[in-house]
């Protein structure tokens, strides 16, 4: 599992699962607009989201000691 940020470029839309590890921390869901980053969601529950990522550059920010895996 991730503890650092990861930024991917989305060609297209697509579904993934995002597992979350909260650890007592929390991932944040990030989108770029322009030049800002657009918080979508903030997940602080270890758990499986899915997700349906848009045609965009996303991150995701994990914080306070949790982890995330990002499965396509």
């Amino acid at each position: 599992m991730q503890t650092t940020v990861k930024e991917e470029t989305f060609a297209r839309a697509m579904r993934v699962t995002l597992a979350v590890k909260a650890n007592g921390g929390s991932v944040a869901i990030q989108i770029k607009t322009a030049d800002t980053w657009l918080t979508s969601d903030t997940l602080w529950n270890d758990g499986a989201y899915p997700l349906n990522i848009p045609r965009a550059t996303v991150r995701f920010v994990p914080a306070n000691g949790a982890a995330f895996e990002v499965f396509a």
